[in-house]
């Protein structure tokens, strides 16, 4: 078996290990025949409503698949599946969307079809397993990943998946045994530990599992995950151990002071709760075992195979709170934010991550434009918890985007006094921004050098400071040096080159002005404002006809009125661009 010695390298290579052989999202299996002939009446001259031909839903699955609908996806493949021809991309990619849809069922129907073809299919073989644990069959489920190749993430995944089965059937020494070579690997340790202790906790066997607890936090290089802080410390309770479960628990909180996810063990050690076990059966172990492997991918960015894993968790224990945030969080990834808000709404009340998955539905709701029930939810969340300032800067931030600043002022001035008065430079920035656009400049200035003395070359603060700068005529090289720091640091953001080339513009450098906006606009082709500022580059230059267009182009983009209203001037020949007379406001 060739387990692999770092997670970080197992989480690269799933691509290739696990999903090789079929199509991904995008890589449409277009070759063979698509649809059985005598059914395609649209072929045959018939009449023919739309969507009603194999080949149309076909498309219509692929469509939905891309723009990241995969229930839409997944109900018309199943439509469909049984009426086209039998091949092994065609199963396997809807035997794929069944899963990353939550249709296990069905998935597990194809994941047959899929395994007559391929044995060793490790994504139809953990489904099968997942199936095999809910029914109770635990002999089944262990025989399961045997043909699997010990090779990329199937090396972890496997002998977790086979221990479990195996404590299913009472084998706690064999299960451990199962886990001893995967808990001997540098950076495996942590994990395979933890699923140790969990398997000897259940199995009564507390002396093992105490020393599987103290291997895994021993292998954490001081920083234990919060599932092994939190297990670790309900079990030392349980064995009259609460000094040190306290002391576990501090420590953790001070790596992160800002975690509410820590309150459920906090609460057992104050005696308000039970210090009820984790894992509490099979298939929560196993479900934890998919999580932790679902985790592992996003981080690594994988995040269609993250779906998928959390998908089979979810199968396992279907309630989890942890399972649940994180398919809400890959889901709003996918661009997906109304399936996302209806998994945050099933996150219930008595768990901390209800106050996350309430921020989160917020935000989801605003990104939908219906920033009034988004605001409606966070004003009733911000006497909840008020000792903390994320609600008051998430309602904040909103109040902003929708042109709300006085509001939004007072929410980021709450927000500072959560926070004792120590201001990060985001929350600085943010406010600065709200200020400056309030017109209440000196305060926002104020804001945005604060911002600048706690993250020093800060692109997005060097530039906002700078632009408004360049717009009030003031502090010209200054924020000319400053600028061109930011677009050194963010070449490929099209708002920060255009304050570049606007700088250079309002200092009569003009055809260096005419190359940065055109530039910018290369990079934000949609923005009215870029457009506008090269529309009167050009006209600077002579270059009237151009100019005219870009003009004419910002009216087609939607700007704010007073953009509009100025474009209109020039477009009617009562205004023309005019650069600052020479040595005006120049090298303040």
């Amino acid at each position: 078996m060739s387990s692999p010695l770092k997670i970080s390298r197992t989480a690269s290579l799933l691509g290739a290990v696990l999903i090789v052989g079929f199509a991904l999202p995008g890589q449409a299996t277009t070759s063979g025949p698509e649809g059985v002939p005598g059914l395609q009446s649209d072929i045959m001259g018939s009449s023919f409503t739309r969507g009603s031909t194999i080949a149309g839903r076909f498309l219509a699955s692929r469509h939905a698949e891309v723009v990241g609908d995969l229930v839409a996806a997944a109900d018309m493949t199943s439509e469909i599946i049984d009426q086209v021809p039998e091949t092994e991309n065609s199963r396997r990619r809807a035997h794929l969307l069944m899963i990353s849809a939550g249709r296990l069922d069905k998935a597990a129907a194809l994941a047959r079809d899929v395994l007559e073809t391929n044995a060793a299919d490790p994504l139809a073989i953990y489904t099968l397993y997942v199936i095999a644990l809910r029914e109770g069959r635990f002999e089944d489920a262990e025989a399961l990943p045997a043909d699997i190749k010990a090779a990329g993430v199937n090396g972890i995944l496997a002998p977790l998946l086979k221990a479990w089965a195996l404590a299913g059937q009472e084998k706690t020494d064999e299960a451990l045994l199962a886990l001893q070579s995967l808990a001997g690997e540098t950076g495996l340790a942590p994990i395979a530990g933890l699923h140790q202790a969990y398997i000897a906790d259940l199995g009564g066997e507390a002396t093992r599992a105490e020393e599987a607890f103290r291997l895994a936090l021993e292998k954490s290089n001081g920083r234990p995950s919060l599932q092994l802080v939190d297990s670790f410390a309900r079990f030392l309770v349980r064995q009259d151990k609460s000094e040190e479960a306290r002391a576990l628990v501090q420590t953790f909180v001070s790596q992160n002071p800002d975690t509410l996810l820590i309150e459920p063990v906090q609460q057992v050690l104050d005696g308000d709760a039970e210090p009820e076990r984790i894992i509490v059966n099979v298939e929560h172990g196993a479900a934890e075992v998919f999580r932790n492997i679902s985790g592992l991918l996003n981080r690594e960015r994988l995040r269609t195979e993250a779906l998928m894993f959390v998908r089979l968790s979810l199968g396992l224990e279907p309630d989890n709170p942890t399972a649940l945030y994180s398919l809400g969080q890959l889901l709003e990834r996918r661009l997906r934010d109304d399936l996302a808000i209806e998994v945050y709404r099933q996150i219930g009340r008595d768990t901390p991550y209800s106050w996350y998955a309430r921020l989160s539905i917020a935000d989801a709701l605003h990104g939908q434009k219906q920033s009034d029930e988004a605001i409606a939810i966070l004003n009733d969340m911000v006497e909840e918890r008020v000792d903390r300032s994320d609600v008051m800067r998430s309602l904040a931030d909103i109040l902003r985007i929708e042109k709300r600043f006085d509001e939004a002022i007072e929410a980021y001035d709450r927000a500072h006094d959560r926070q004792g008065g120590k201001a990060d430079w985001q929350l600085l920035y943010t406010r600065g921004i709200a200020l400056e656009r309030a017109k209440r400049w000196e305060r926002a200035e104020k804001d945005f050098l604060g911002a600048l003395e706690l993250e020093p070359d800060q692109p997005l603060v060097l530039n906002y400071l700078g632009y408004s700068w360049v717009e009030q005529g003031v502090e010209l090289e200054r924020a000319k040096t400053m600028i061109e720091t930011a677009v050194a640091k963010r070449p490929e953001d099209g708002y920060i080159t255009d304050s570049l080339g606007w700088v250079l513009y309002r200092l009569g450098e003009y055809p260096a002005a005419v190359d940065l906006l055109e530039r910018a606009v290369a990079l934000e082709p949609g923005d009215p404002v870029i457009n506008d500022h090269l529309g009167d580059a050009y006209w600077i230059v002579g270059r009237e006809n151009e100019a005219h267009f870009q003009w004419i182009r910002v009216l087609s983009l939607e700007p704010d009125a007073d953009v509009e209203a100025e474009t209109r001037l020039k477009l009617e020949g009562k205004k023309e661009p005019s650069p600052l007379p020479p040595g005006k406001k120049r090298d303040i």
